[in-house]
């Protein structure tokens, strides 16, 4: 596969984001989209740069570099610290690194970061290059608030999640989900009559989780690279991570193709082609519409009678969302290490991560011009 360039732009005004973190949204698809027919193309755009961050500083200065375990997140063998080992700057890009073994050898130490500011809708673009193999779990995704997901609408999943990227071990696959639920005084178990009759406990102690994730059937992905697990330290090649948000639409892209105005204006987003047949029927794009994905729909009840007029028709991806990557090891369902296991440190299993790193040269948001 070529490698794809570094994302490059001509120079542009820059708008500043306002406190709030809302950005003007991109121009409509909605009379394309709810056509079989409509191909991914974001056409008729005039976008400006909103925010573009400073990779060659320290990642302390905008955002949050994590120090606590995964043990009761999503249960990986990762550690997140905060010492210089696990986040840095290097060469004017950003990196998240699997430093070293925990002492006792049940975890590994990894990098994590959230932005200290958030945003809402607009255009988001992430160049890196992901690690992959020996059960490795990277990802790029959105979360309100704070690590524990707490926002407008309550604690995770209530306030919801974005997934632009996760991938595990040697997939050749991105998964693109949407995360959102509802309170239900069920201890255990979740059904359409749980969706109906929500209970407005935002999301404390008891939940249901309502996500676009199914691993079984692969719907939820889309096509990045063959991975080649033969180096010390796998990895994809670099590729640009596109994510367009507005109300009521959430639309992911790989390595798509960028178009400009002579006024360095982004007019158009078209999705890279790939050849199907190679990519096991993957697109390198999937869109979400809160009316055709009953995931994002089942909330509605929730949102309506527990918020009213507090929440949109787009709750709870209506508020701030604020940018998070990180590498999680294992944790994953079938992953031979979790949190708590020497399977983590061994070396024949989850510990050949160690040394593995997230290299992302560009992160920047876009909204529409005035």
């Amino acid at each position: 596969m070529t490698m794809m360039a570094r994302f490059l732009v001509p120079a542009l005004a820059t708008v500043a984001c306002a406190e709030s973190g809302a950005l003007r949204g991109l121009a409509s698809t909605r009379d394309a989209v709810t056509t079989a027919s409509w191909n991914g193309a974001m056409l008729n755009q005039k976008l400006v740069l909103a925010k573009r961050y400073d990779l060659s500083k320290s990642p302390s200065e905008e955002f949050d570099v994590a120090s606590y375990s995964d043990a009761h997140l999503t249960h990986s063998c990762a550690n997140y610290t905060d010492d210089g080992k696990t986040v840095f700057s290097r060469d004017g890009r950003l990196v998240l690194r699997v430093d070293s073994t925990c002492a006792g050898g049940d975890c590994l130490n990894s990098g994590r970061i959230m932005s200290k500011q958030g945003f809402k809708y607009g255009l988001y673009t992430f160049s890196a290059k992901v690690p992959k193999c020996n059960f490795i779990w990277p990802a790029l995704w959105l979360l309100p608030a704070n690590k524990d997901g707490w926002g407008s609408y309550g604690r995770w999943p209530c306030s919801g999640e974005i997934d632009l990227l996760e991938t595990v071990h040697d997939g050749w696959d991105g998964a693109f989900n949407v995360v959102s639920g509802y309170g239900t005084e069920e201890e255990f178990g979740c059904s359409a009559t749980n969706a109906a009759s929500p209970t407005c406990n935002e999301c404390v102690p008891s939940y249901c989780t309502s996500s676009t994730m199914n691993w079984r059937e692969g719907t939820d992905r889309y096509f990045v690279e063959q991975t080649d697990c033969s180096a010390a330290h796998p990895s994809w090649e670099e590729h640009t991570f596109a994510l367009s948000w507005q109300p009521g639409e959430i639309v992911a892209y790989v390595d798509p193709v960028f178009s400009w105005d002579a006024d360095g204006h982004l007019v158009s987003i078209v999705p890279k082609t790939v050849d199907l047949n190679a990519t096991k029927g993957a697109p390198s794009w999937k869109a979400y519409r809160r009316e055709v994905t009953p995931e994002w729909r089942d909330v509605g009840t929730y949102m309506q009678r527990c918020f009213g007029d507090n929440a949109t028709t787009s709750a709870p991806f209506d508020q701030d969302f604020k940018l998070v990557l990180n590498i999680a090891i294992g944790g994953y369902g079938g992953a031979p290490c979790s949190w708590g296991q020497s399977s983590c440190s061994d070396p024949g299993v989850c510990g050949a991560t160690i040394g593995s790193e997230m290299i992302v040269s560009d992160i920047s948001i876009w909204e529409r011009a005035q």
